[in-house]
């Protein structure tokens, strides 16, 4: 009996080191945008409910980390505490200042604001000031480069080849990040795409320069995520819930070991993505997919518990789609993993 009652504990004990080596290396981010400006429901979230969602993170356990250990982690494999979690802010809006910061301050949250600076530098009214930023800067907040514009990396101009629009977009990349650095004193070697769009000759270029880039597709960030376009769980009203909430910030990575194609810029209306997954104690069998507009979709598994594709049911309309896939653990968490696809249909 007690030798039965010690293998047991043994096992126990070797699944809880298990499931703590693999969280003490990963961290969920958070990106927002704006904050109580309701008439724009589509990036916005109520005042209360961003309330609601700072006494989630304070009151059950969850250790909020500025982005900077994050990149550390991934660059220097330091681990990170348990239940880590990034909070970000794009395009610098007022209400990060009036409504988001005062209320992250008092909780001693840190967070980081990725900065379209043109709209800074023109004064425009919905943005903040270079000053308040400054303030902001020894209140807990970092600031890093969204570009100068806030224009799309995978849309061209009339009559523009694919080279002429890396080169424009580029030049836009390297404009936010001087003006950044001429105002603030950024995190060095990171960036935000604008809209969550990317395709893989940009993402490319990013990467030989040494950075690590965020999307807006969503899921957990580990030391196996494709440090080319990290994901975030994008945060407005319409995904506020605070049941919701709850699930995404407990969740892991998918240890996803390779997805063919990557390319997320596609020119088909069902695109279909192969996936291979590395070692996990999910319960696989119970993986589901969910496209945008769609719900659940079917799973195809090519190699039983290693590799799987999945492709929409329907047709997708141009534009920022993408697939969702999850797994439960035995522990009430689930490994997440999403593939954007920015579907480009050609024209007659």
């Amino acid at each position: 009996m007690r030798r039965g009652f010690s293998t047991a504990l043994t096992l126990v004990l070797l699944c809880l080191n298990l499931m703590s080596a693999r969280a003490d290396h990963s961290a969920v981010v958070l990106m927002y945008h704006r904050f109580g400006e309701d008439r724009h429901p589509s990036t916005s979230i109520r005042i209360e409910r961003f309330e609601a969602q700072l006494e989630v993170l304070k009151k059950e356990g969850y250790s909020v980390i500025p982005l900077s250990r994050l990149l550390a982690s991934l660059t220097d494999k330091e681990p990170l505490p348990s239940n880590s979690v990034v909070i970000t802010i794009d395009d610098a809006y007022r209400s990060v200042y009036e409504v988001a910061f005062p209320r992250l301050h008092e909780y001693g949250f840190p967070f980081t604001v990725f900065v379209s600076s043109d709209p800074v530098d023109e004064g425009m009214t919905a943005y903040m000031t270079w000053e308040q930023m400054r303030k902001m800067a020894g209140g807990g907040a970092s600031f890093a480069n969204h570009g100068a514009s806030h224009l799309s990396m995978i849309s061209k101009l009339k009559g523009e080849s694919d080279q002429e629009r890396i080169g424009r977009v580029l030049a836009d990349f390297e404009k936010g990040r001087m003006r950044l650095s001429e105002e603030l004193e950024p995190v060095p070697h990171v960036f935000s795409y604008p809209y969550g769009e990317f395709d893989g000759a940009i993402a490319g270029k990013l990467q030989e320069m040494g950075y690590i880039c965020f999307g807006q597709h969503s899921g957990a960030v580990g030391p196996g995520s494709d440090q080319r376009a990290l994901p975030r769980f994008p945060i407005a009203e319409a995904y506020s819930d605070i049941g919701e909430f709850r699930v995404k910030v407990k969740s892991l990575p998918m240890p996803v070991r390779d997805v063919t194609p990557w390319e997320p810029v596609v020119g088909v209306t069902r695109p279909e993505i192969d996936i291979t997954l590395g070692e996990t104690d999910a319960r696989l069998a119970e993986l589901a997919c969910f496209v945008s507009g769609q719900g659940r979709v079917a799973v195809r598994w090519l190699e039983t518990g290693k590799r799987f594709a999945v492709a929409p049911q329907h047709p997708l309309g141009s534009g920022r789609q993408r697939v969702n896939c999850t797994a439960p653990l035995n522990d009430g968490r689930y490994l997440w993993y999403s593939h954007p696809w920015f579907v480009k249909i050609p024209g007659p």
